[in-house]
Protein backbone atom coordinates (compact mmCIF):
# COMPACT_ATOMS: atom_id res chain seq x y z
CA UNK A 1 0.00 0.00 0.00
CA UNK A 2 3.01 2.13 0.91
CA UNK A 3 4.25 1.81 -2.71
CA UNK A 4 1.24 2.86 -4.29
CA UNK A 5 0.67 5.89 -2.42
CA UNK A 6 4.59 6.88 -2.60
CA UNK A 7 3.83 6.49 -6.97
CA UNK A 8 0.85 8.67 -6.85
CA UNK A 9 2.57 10.77 -4.74
CA UNK A 10 5.74 11.02 -6.92
CA UNK A 11 3.34 10.77 -10.18
CA UNK A 12 1.60 13.84 -8.72
CA UNK A 13 4.95 15.88 -8.22
CA UNK A 14 5.96 15.17 -11.40
CA UNK A 15 2.88 16.72 -13.34
CA UNK A 16 2.82 19.89 -11.21
CA UNK A 17 6.39 20.06 -11.74
CA UNK A 18 5.75 19.59 -15.64
CA UNK A 19 2.94 22.00 -15.13
CA UNK A 20 4.76 24.79 -13.92
CA UNK A 21 7.66 23.86 -16.15
CA UNK A 22 5.90 24.61 -18.77
CA UNK A 23 3.70 27.55 -17.78
CA UNK A 24 6.77 29.39 -16.61
CA UNK A 25 8.70 30.62 -19.65
CA UNK A 26 5.52 31.63 -20.97
CA UNK A 27 5.16 33.87 -17.98
CA UNK A 28 8.50 35.10 -18.73
CA UNK A 29 8.97 35.12 -22.21
CA UNK A 30 6.91 38.45 -22.61
CA UNK A 31 6.26 40.25 -19.18
CA UNK A 32 4.25 43.29 -19.60
CA UNK A 33 6.30 46.26 -18.90
CA UNK A 34 4.05 48.77 -19.57
CA UNK A 35 6.83 49.86 -21.64
CA UNK A 36 6.67 50.97 -25.69
CA UNK A 37 9.64 50.44 -26.33
CA UNK A 38 11.37 47.70 -28.20
CA UNK A 39 9.35 46.46 -31.77
CA UNK A 40 6.20 47.02 -30.47
CA UNK A 41 7.26 50.53 -29.95
CA UNK A 42 5.99 53.64 -32.18
CA UNK A 43 7.39 52.65 -35.44
CA UNK A 44 4.47 50.47 -35.37
CA UNK A 45 0.76 51.14 -35.71
CA UNK A 46 -1.38 51.85 -33.44
CA UNK A 47 -2.39 48.95 -31.19
CA UNK A 48 -6.07 48.29 -29.79
CA UNK A 49 -5.51 46.65 -25.98
CA UNK A 50 -6.94 43.13 -27.51
CA UNK A 51 -3.62 43.80 -30.07
CA UNK A 52 -1.43 44.51 -26.59
CA UNK A 53 -2.76 41.48 -24.78
CA UNK A 54 -2.27 38.97 -27.99
CA UNK A 55 1.52 40.08 -28.71
CA UNK A 56 2.08 40.02 -24.33
CA UNK A 57 0.90 36.89 -24.27
CA UNK A 58 2.15 35.33 -27.87
CA UNK A 59 5.53 37.58 -28.44
CA UNK A 60 8.39 36.22 -30.31
CA UNK A 61 12.10 37.26 -30.14
CA UNK A 62 12.72 39.60 -33.14
CA UNK A 63 9.51 39.96 -34.21
CA UNK A 64 9.04 42.93 -36.73
CA UNK A 65 6.17 45.55 -36.82
CA UNK A 66 5.22 43.53 -39.95
CA UNK A 67 5.33 40.15 -38.63
CA UNK A 68 3.40 41.45 -35.52
CA UNK A 69 0.58 42.71 -37.52
CA UNK A 70 0.66 39.38 -39.73
CA UNK A 71 0.12 37.38 -36.02
CA UNK A 72 -2.55 40.32 -35.38
CA UNK A 73 -4.25 39.47 -38.77
CA UNK A 74 -3.99 35.64 -38.42
CA UNK A 75 -5.19 35.71 -34.59
CA UNK A 76 -8.42 37.40 -35.72
CA UNK A 77 -8.82 35.41 -39.20
CA UNK A 78 -8.84 32.41 -36.16
CA UNK A 79 -11.32 34.24 -34.11
CA UNK A 80 -13.54 34.89 -37.03
CA UNK A 81 -12.97 30.80 -38.74
CA UNK A 82 -14.21 29.74 -35.29
CA UNK A 83 -17.52 32.22 -35.53
CA UNK A 84 -18.12 30.85 -38.78
CA UNK A 85 -17.89 26.73 -38.49
CA UNK A 86 -18.50 26.76 -34.13
CA UNK A 87 -16.04 26.50 -31.20
CA UNK A 88 -15.51 23.36 -30.02
CA UNK A 89 -12.27 21.40 -28.67
CA UNK A 90 -12.22 19.80 -32.34
CA UNK A 91 -12.13 23.36 -34.27
CA UNK A 92 -9.78 24.40 -32.03
CA UNK A 93 -7.26 21.43 -32.67
CA UNK A 94 -8.11 21.98 -36.23
CA UNK A 95 -6.89 26.08 -36.48
CA UNK A 96 -4.00 25.31 -34.22
CA UNK A 97 -2.63 22.30 -36.73
CA UNK A 98 -3.48 23.98 -39.59
CA UNK A 99 -1.42 26.81 -38.40
CA UNK A 100 1.13 24.89 -37.27
CA UNK A 101 3.86 25.86 -40.15
CA UNK A 102 3.19 29.43 -40.29
CA UNK A 103 3.63 30.33 -36.25
CA UNK A 104 6.25 28.64 -33.74
CA UNK A 105 3.91 27.76 -31.33
CA UNK A 106 0.56 27.15 -32.74
CA UNK A 107 -1.57 26.37 -29.54
CA UNK A 108 -0.21 28.79 -27.63
CA UNK A 109 -0.97 31.54 -30.62
CA UNK A 110 -4.61 30.02 -30.89
CA UNK A 111 -5.07 30.13 -26.54
CA UNK A 112 -3.54 33.83 -27.00
CA UNK A 113 -5.64 34.79 -29.89
CA UNK A 114 -8.95 33.42 -28.06
CA UNK A 115 -7.79 35.51 -24.68
CA UNK A 116 -7.52 38.88 -27.01
CA UNK A 117 -9.66 38.28 -29.74
CA UNK A 118 -13.08 36.06 -28.88
CA UNK A 119 -12.80 35.47 -25.02
CA UNK A 120 -15.98 33.91 -25.25
CA UNK A 121 -14.59 30.76 -26.95
CA UNK A 122 -12.32 29.77 -24.19
CA UNK A 123 -13.09 26.72 -22.76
Amino acid sequence: MNTVRTLSTLLATGAAVTALTVATPMALAAPDTGSTSGSAGSTCGPRTPADQLFLNRYAEDDETCGGQDASIRLAQADCNWLRAYGNSAHNQIVLAERSRGAVKYPYIFLDSAIEAYCPQYEL
